[in-house]
């Protein structure tokens, strides 16, 4: 009996202690599978972040590249005018004390500006345009090497004005005469390409020249020095060996990130950092810009999960099977937001692309239509200039036929300045939206086409109700009534007979309709449901494909409004409806 009682008692004792082992085993494999997951997800959140921030480094530094070569191109550009190039050499002569180009240039964009300066070619300063009224000259290693080279420099300076500098040689017959140096203000670059992105103590973008000296931080200490050299004196007992060798790949010019120890501003306490860097082209020489995150930060959204996970193990005997359905539910759920935070990210990405190609879109039709409202008065003001040139080489004595003459001059030369302006209003940004006039709106987009209209004899005829009013901004309103026009103009240029647009304002109880009716023949079947999708066009390669894209989500935005497109007996159709009282989208 004591045998088997015994025998029993270990039947027992063993399936109790193979229940505790197996218990035990199965919870050391969920911890070490909870361990493993949170280093999983932290290493996948770590990485990221790293790709987003250096996706921003790198747009910043493809877009401060477009503004600096644009700047280079436009001060090489203005180093060809003859105008330019005979004040240049009378203000080297004294014989004047302004070069009336430059004047006109800084005048329009002061604000990108520290100076402007002309040098002679000695180095000696000549003029300077600046907004400073302290502003003291200083010859700089880039003058220096530019009078012994007498070519182009690119220079940083990190401390002083803190400005990127672009130096090119005025060269009159070959020789040079002297120099202009076009000061950048970083100021105005970091509002422009930087500001925008949501920066904060502990996440903010730095800029430093080829030698790793801070031209732009936060902090705003250490500026003009070697970052390496900075941190070393604020903090001689910690190991820099991390920085110090990004900051040598940053200035071998390479793009990618890391992680390192570091500082935060004013705390003094040794903390990770994630890093993003690039660089920006300047000519010769070029800008590092760096992405700063905090580590920490980055990961801390996971810290509560793996938390809540650890206890559910804890519980585990008790719990079993119901925390392993929960979590993998959690799990489920996370991956399915993370997937669609992607996909939205990708979607805004996308529809930031369209738009900023539609803007080099929208100013390629501008220039076209300011082309054909210039043409007419350059063409009649031409022939006058050859009558007056007449009137001296035949000798005509007429007072009064030569007065005509110069009167009609005047009258070309005010409709060309009216043109301008009126062309200025069209793209001047509107900060509140105030009441306008439907019908004057429409005039105004008809007059800036009057020119086109007038070439292909098409007869506008605008009806409706003329005092109706709206709130918005008037001139956005006119670009989709312009872009509008462009497309049916555009669909009758090949047409023969008569032409006509019939455009009709309706006022409803709640809304207004706005009706354009061309006889342009129409859009082909196959295209007309995808006719809102971008880069969909009747106009084959003399079309982007995003007018109307733009200027039905123009509507949307804007105006709480929708825009539709049919197809007429002879032509096309299009119909805005715009609420009165800023209801939802309305159906045709």
């Amino acid at each position: 009996m004591q045998n088997e009682a015994g025998k029993m008692n270990h039947k027992v004792y063993y399936r109790i202690f193979k229940l505790i082992l197996i218990t035990a085993i199965l919870m050391l494999v969920i911890l070490g599978l909870v361990v493993e997951s949170y280093h999983y997800y932290k290493d996948m959140i770590v990485t990221s972040e790293q790709n987003n921030i250096l996706s921003v480094v790198t747009t910043v530094s493809e877009q401060m590249e477009g503004y600096f070569e644009k700047k280079d191109h436009y001060l090489r550009e203005m180093l060809s005018e003859p105008q330019f190039q005979e004040e240049f050499s009378k203000l080297t002569k004294g014989l004047v004390k302004e070069v009336k180009i430059i004047e006109l240039l800084f005048k329009l964009q002061s604000q990108e500006y520290i100076a402007l300066e002309l040098i002679d070619k000695n180095g000696s300063l000549l003029k300077a345009y600046t907004n400073d009224p302290k502003y003291i000259y200083n010859m700089g290693e880039d003058i220096k090497n530019a009078v012994i080279a007498g070519k182009e420099t690119y220079f940083i300076e990190p401390i002083g004005d803190r400005s990127i500098n672009i130096t090119h040689p005025v060269r009159i017959e070959g020789d040079v005469l002297g120099f202009i140096r076009m000061k950048l203000n970083t100021d105005y670059i970091f509002n422009t390409y930087i500001a925008s992105y949501k920066l904060n103590e502990k996440r903010y973008i730095s800029l430093k020249d080829r030698y790793g000296r801070l031209l732009f931080h936060p902090s705003k200490e250490g500026i003009g020095e070697d970052v390496v050299e900075v941190r070393k004196r604020q903090y001689p007992d910690y190991d820099w060996s991390e920085l110090e060798s990004i900051v040598q790949r940053q200035i071998n010019k390479e793009t990618g990130v890391a992680i390192y120890h570091s500082i935060w501003h004013g705390e003094g306490k040794r903390i990770k950092k994630i890093s993003a860097f690039t660089t920006s082209d300047i000519g010769d020489t070029f800008l590092i810009v760096n992405f700063s995150v905090d580590y920490k930060e980055t990961t801390s959204g996971i810290q509560g999960i793996t938390n809540v996970t650890i206890l559910a193990c804890l519980l585990l005997i008790t719990t079993g099977l119901v925390i392993i359905g929960y979590i993998y539910r959690v799990e489920i759920k996370k991956n399915t937001l993370m997937v669609e935070t992607v996909y939205l990210n990708e979607l805004k990405e996308k529809n930031a692309l369209l738009m900023h190609q539609s803007k080099f879109a929208a100013m390629g039709e501008m220039l076209a239509t300011i082309a054909h409202q210039l043409k007419q008065p350059l063409n009649a003001l031409k022939l006058s200039l050859y009558n007056i040139e007449d009137y001296y080489t035949l000798g005509e004595n007429n007072e009064e036929y030569l007065k005509k003459l110069m009167e009609s001059n005047y009258k070309f030369i005010d409709k060309m300045a009216k043109t301008i302006d009126d062309f200025k209003f069209f793209f001047k940004p509107q900060y509140e939206k105030l009441e306008f006039n439907v019908c004057e709106a429409v005039n105004f987009a008809i007059d800036l086409n009057t020119a086109r209209i007038n070439n292909l004899e098409i007869e506008v005829n605008l009806k409706g109700t003329r005092n109706l009013t709206i709130k918005g901004e008037s001139n956005v309103f006119s670009q989709v009534v312009l872009n509008l026009l462009n497309n049916a103009i555009d669909a009758m240029t090949a047409g023969i007979g008569k032409r006509y647009i019939d455009i009709d304002i309706k006022e409803k109880e709640e809304t207004v309709i706005i009706e354009i009716t061309d006889n342009g023949g129409g859009i082909q079947p196959e295209i007309q449901d995808r006719l809102f999708e971008p880069y969909v066009t009747t106009k084959g390669d003399q079309g982007t494909g995003l007018g109307l894209y733009i200027s039905k989500n123009i509507l949307k935005e804007k105006f709480n409004a929708d825009l539709f497109i049919e197809n007429t007996k002879d032509g096309m159709k299009a119909v805005m409806i715009l609420p009165k009282g800023g209801s939802g989208v309305h159906e045709q």
